[in-house]
């Protein structure tokens, strides 16, 4: 039971809800209907994220015995051969789903095993690189908009769209969650900089500096988003979403005034619910259901959960040091990190 547990925080409930939700919304602009093919690609981008955080926790032990030093504990109990295997049963089970699903799919599913493996490879280091680990951090909602938007009636075929409304949003998502990835790194701004990651945030003169950057970036993208729908035209019930600029805004003003490594910590598990509700209100814009409303509040529950039963590897009790036999490797991470 302790390793199953282990096993579970490490691979983060909480964190595996963006990418199906984006993949929502993508099937939504698609205007496709609710079908077992959607709940085969749901299921693919659930299984990606799961996969990639099991990947991060067997490559990521430098650093995290810096910043989350309760997670080599956690590795030690599950094991990392486990959690090797779990990444590879994944992409395996993913090229199959993609293989059931569509073309397109089966495309995305290649550009999906380098976003899985490249992001904290020991060899490539993508997370390591400024702009490009951002990049491909952000990928985690674009890629499964683009798969969702992609998504049509047949194997073969690939929607046809007369607007660029599609493509904006897309854009939008993108530049969204690159800021979400510099604040998600600001807690970590010690030990990224110790382990000699160069993420924006590390390469700032200070943790506070950093958190500045952060909060500027996010409120300029939450922001943006309702001069995007007035700009662009889409529907108005896409402001919906709008709603979550206050608690965005706020949240990162607490980043703002954060000293401490569990108020960092915290600010980032709010934003994730922001994240979530923000996803939630968009897929309920694109697509007035109740089905579409479901899904946002099934999410939101699993989240709630997750919190309520600690099933998370960044929960508070593992900011502290703990022994672990756990062998990390010398010289921090290798590649051009």
């Amino acid at each position: 039971m302790a390793r199953l547990n282990a096993t579970v925080e490490l691979v983060r409930p909480r964190t595996l809800l963006v990418s199906p939700l984006s993949y929502c919304v993508g099937v939504a602009v698609a205007d496709h209907r609710f079908s077992f093919t959607v709940l085969l690609g749901i299921a693919f981008h659930v299984l990606a994220p799961l996969a990639a955080n099991a990947h991060n926790a067997v490559t990521d032990l430098v650093e995290d015995g810096r910043n989350v030093p309760g997670r080599l504990k956690l590795v030690e109990t599950a094991g990392e051969a486990l959690l090797q295997r779990i990444v590879y049963a994944g992409l395996g089970v993913m090229l199959l789903l993609s293989l059931a699903i569509s073309l397109a799919q089966t495309i995305i599913w290649i550009f999906s095993v380098f976003l899985v493996l490249g992001y904290s490879s020991r060899r490539y280091r993508l997370k390591g690189r400024p702009i490009i680990g951002m990049a491909v951090f952000a990928m985690a909602v674009t890629e499964p908009y683009i798969a969702g938007a992609l998504l049509a009636d047949s194997w073969w075929e690939i929607p046809h769209y007369d607007s660029c409304q599609p493509l904006t949003l897309g854009a939008f998502l993108f530049c969204w969650y690159f800021a979400k990835g510099i604040m998600k790194n600001v807690p970590d701004y010690a030990g990224d900089k110790e382990a000699g990651l160069r993420t924006i945030p590390a390469l700032m003169s200070s943790q506070h500096s950093a958190a500045w950057a952060a909060a500027a970036a996010t409120t300029l993208v939450y922001f943006a988003y309702p001069v995007l729908v007035l700009v662009t035209g889409m529907p108005d019930r896409l402001m919906w979403a709008a709603l979550m600029v206050l608690p965005a805004v706020g949240n990162m003003a607490a980043m703002v005034r954060a000293r401490t490594k569990l108020e960092y910590n915290r600010v980032g598990q709010r934003d994730m619910y922001v994240s979530v509700v923000f996803l939630g209100l968009l897929l309920l814009g694109v697509q007035p259901s109740v089905g579409s409303a479901l899904i946002g509040l099934l999410a939101v529950t699993v989240m709630v959960g997750s919190d309520v039963f600690g099933m998370d590897s960044r929960a508070s009790r593992h900011l502290a040091r703990t022994e672990s036999a756990v062998s990390v490797p010398e010289g921090g991470p290798t590649g051009d990190a």
